[in-house]
């Protein structure tokens, strides 16, 4: 693995963690049901997918977590990458106009890894709706997809 691609995984754990620490407090409380989260959040991952025409996987499984410290409930993170070279900057322009006109507050950034290139990310944030965030560079793409908070505890969705 090169250093490019480990600094890409640490900043998407870094993403991730961010909307993990974040993502329940204030999004939607835990009133919502597991699986009308779930719907909602796969509905929107396959809405910001289709956006743009790219060589998609299927929708993964999701990865149920704890809405936030100390606070009861579930919210369920989808994770979908993709190989592929593209032009990241023209791919985060699209994807952050996208999302606005979704009505989500959305926050970008740039990391330049000199010779590797700049990895363009950013998050999207709406109360009441699924979050995504994203991280695009030359080699590949990362797009996650966080649920509302719902009833429940992380522990039910355990094999």
């Amino acid at each position: 693995m090169n250093s490019l691609s480990k600094s890409l995984l640490g900043f998407v754990a870094v993403v991730g963690l961010l909307t993990t620490a974040t993502a329940c407090g204030s999004n939607g409380g835990d009133e919502m049901q597991p699986d009308e989260a779930k719907q909602n959040a796969v509905a929107f991952l396959r809405e910001t997918m289709d956006h743009e025409p790219l060589a998609w996987p299927e929708v993964p499984d999701p990865v149920a977590t704890r809405c936030s410290d100390g606070d009861d409930g579930v919210r369920f993170q989808y994770l979908v990458t993709i190989d592929q070279k593209t032009d990241p900057k023209e791919l985060a322009t699209s994807f952050e106009e996208f999302w606005r006109a979704k009505g989500l507050d959305v926050q970008p950034s740039r990391e330049d890894f000199g010779k590797y290139g700049v990895a363009y990310s950013a998050t999207a944030r709406a109360d009441g709706k699924p979050w995504g965030s994203f991280q695009f560079s030359e080699r590949g793409i990362s797009l996650y997809v966080d649920s509302q908070c719902a009833e429940g505890s992380p522990d039910d969705y355990e094999d």
